[in-house]
């Protein structure tokens, strides 16, 4: 299943045409087990994140930010969505034709070079820089994490995007960034993978060994929230919660970095059983 808007320039889909708000109860399983509830997360502490090898060509249903940027550059409209689908393909290989290029419809650097961009090819492999040294406490690290999480209120979502403020991004990728601003390194989960087709970074959260869970009524500030698709079942949003009822997220409608409320049921969605507490 392929991502979903739910309003701003994509799609509007709300609940019974409303945005259902509900007290939290009668959650359904995550569809793989996590670790067990009240289990220390194991993650340690780094200085340094494992290196992204980025430079990622933008074959078939590639996501991410250089798709978005050559969607922009190509003319497609607002609507499109970050992916290289058949529409993008066909404006790509339409390029590559009038400019000489081998035409495949496939983004590597001789025609992102062709396309102009200031930024290098090789842009997605950024990832946000530890800040704390190991003897940093928990609560340290929870409070670096939501702060970098701030900095990108109002930024742009963009399907795919792990990168950095100006040129927008989803939720797990917020969250990932975040993570590794305050210090964790959750591999085998990467900013490369995070683009990929089919790859879930949000339910690779949710199903992460290395993370404690807590039922969602015992959540504390600092924790990530999930919510699953009702079509599938899966995972397939997170957001750092704030405490007071209040979660910092990439939402895909109205299409930007926000501060929302927690609520059971939200569009086609449905709040997961447990949090992670990464600190």
């Amino acid at each position: 299943m392929g991502p979903m808007r739910i309003w701003g320039r994509k799609a509007a889909v709300l609940v019974g045409g409303l945005t259902a708000v509900a007290v939290v109860g009668g959650m359904l399983p995550a569809e793989a087990a996590p670790a067990p509830r009240g289990a220390k997360t194991t993650l340690a502490p780094v200085t340094t994140i494992t290196p992204a090898k980025g430079c990622v060509v933008l074959t078939p249903g590639m996501n991410g930010v250089k798709v978005r940027m050559v969607q922009q550059r190509l003319g497609l409209p607002d609507s499109a969505w970050e992916t290289m689908d058949a529409r993008t393909r066909n404006a790509v290989k339409k390029f590559q034709r009038a400019r000489g290029l081998a035409v495949d419809g496939v983004v590597g650097p001789k025609t992102w070079a062709a396309m102009g961009f200031r930024e290098d090819f090789c842009m997605d492999r950024w990832t946000a820089k530890p800040a704390l040294p190991l003897t940093a406490t928990a609560a340290e690290r929870r409070k670096t994490m939501i702060k970098f999480a701030r900095t990108y209120l109002g930024a742009e979502y963009v399907w795919g995007g792990a990168g950095k403020v100006k040129y927008g991004i989803d939720c797990s990728g917020l969250v990932l960034q975040a993570l590794y601003r305050a210090g964790l390194d959750p591999q085998p989960i990467t900013v490369d993978k995070h683009v990929l087709p089919k790859y879930r970074t949000s339910l690779e959260l949710y199903n992460h060994s290395g993370f404690a869970h807590f039922p969602v009524a015992e959540r504390k500030r600092g924790d990530l929230i999930f919510y699953r698709s009702n079509e599938t079942g899966r995972v397939n949003h997170v957001g750092i919660y704030l405490g007071k009822g209040k979660i910092l997220e990439a939402v895909s409608g109205p299409d930007t970095v926000r501060i929302g409320k927690v609520t059971t049921y939200r569009y086609s969605q449905t709040i997961m059983p447990t949090v992670v507490r990464p600190f």
